[in-house]
């Protein structure tokens, strides 16, 4: 169509210098020359600004693109602080909870230092009498399955002192053995099946340093904590009740901690309503 209106304008201009009479043949073709380069420049120009509006559109998308990267950088800005808050409570916590662990766990050492130190020097024993029963000596047996079978039999007697001398037998001689880690447990049960809580405290403790994950060790932690609530000492019973949550928490050694720290704090809480009752009886009678 363009073409079309272009070949009109030019028939149109050279039909007028030919009425006029003035232009020669030479000027017709240089005419004609001028008008063929002008519609050469015309499609050049319009070319041009095709591509100066490409180049518009991209980088008006590319400004968009932009854009939207800067208010993506604005909110990833926004949650890296928000995690860096969240980072440091957790950090204030952890520290806080390393610090209460750590406090805890030198105050459950310096208690199992000073009973050592308690038992080093022991008071005069006073010898108790064992069910007057044949007794089987560690040197008349075999073998240590022989001992420990032995020994066993001896629990069942409740002959714990007899007992215990075996497995300590089984201790000092035979570190292969199979149930050897037994053999350590055993002698805290023993200790504890005589009400001695202070040495079964330290064989419990003996043990669960020797083999931390055995199947045993929860039970070895359990009845430390519950040694040492016989001996009333109830802030460190729960100090070790809390060691077998943390240690063991799937374990039914931990879901009983958590009932024996439940009382521990219902009595101490009973402890605490009591103590206010008692003074305000008190400055009730004084006026």
């Amino acid at each position: 169509m363009k073409k079309i209106k272009s070949k009109i304008f030019f028939t149109a201009i050279v039909s007028a210098v030919f009425l006029s009479g003035c232009v020669t043949t030479g000027e017709y073709e240089q005419i004609r020359a001028d008008i063929t380069k002008l519609h050469i420049e015309n499609s050049q120009l319009k070319q041009e600004v095709s591509e100066l509006k490409t180049r518009m559109d991209k980088m008006s998308s590319d400004l968009s693109t932009a854009t939207a990267l800067k208010e993506g950088q604005l909110t990833l800005i926004a949650q890296t602080q928000d995690y860096v808050k969240e980072l440091q409570i957790l950090k204030g916590r952890f520290e806080e909870s390393s610090y209460s662990n750590d406090k805890k766990f030198k105050e459950l050492s310096d208690k199992i230092a000073e009973l050592q130190a308690k038992l080093t020097h022991p008071q005069q024993p006073i010898p108790q009498k064992e069910p007057e029963q044949k007794k089987i000596s560690p040197g008349q047996l075999k073998n240590p399955k022989e001992i420990y079978d032995s020994a066993h039999v001896d629990i069942k007697e409740k002959r714990y002192a007899s007992a215990r001398d075996k497995f300590q037998e089984i201790t000092k001689n035979y570190p292969d053995f199979e149930l050897l880690p037994n053999s350590y447990f055993w002698i805290g049960e023993t200790y504890y099946s005589e009400k001695k809580y202070e040495d079964a405290i330290l064989a419990y403790e003996e043990f669960l340093k020797k083999y931390p994950k055995h199947d045993k060790a929860p039970g070895a932690l359990l009845k430390e904590g519950m040694a040492f609530l016989e001996l009333k000492d109830k802030k460190t019973a729960k100090v070790v009740f809390e060691r077998v949550i943390e240690r063991y928490p799937k374990s039914k050694e931990a879901e009983i901690a958590q009932q024996k720290i439940a009382e521990i704090l219902k009595s101490q809480n009973s402890g605490k309503k009591s103590t206010k009752t008692k003074s305000k009886t008190k400055t009730k009678s004084k006026q």
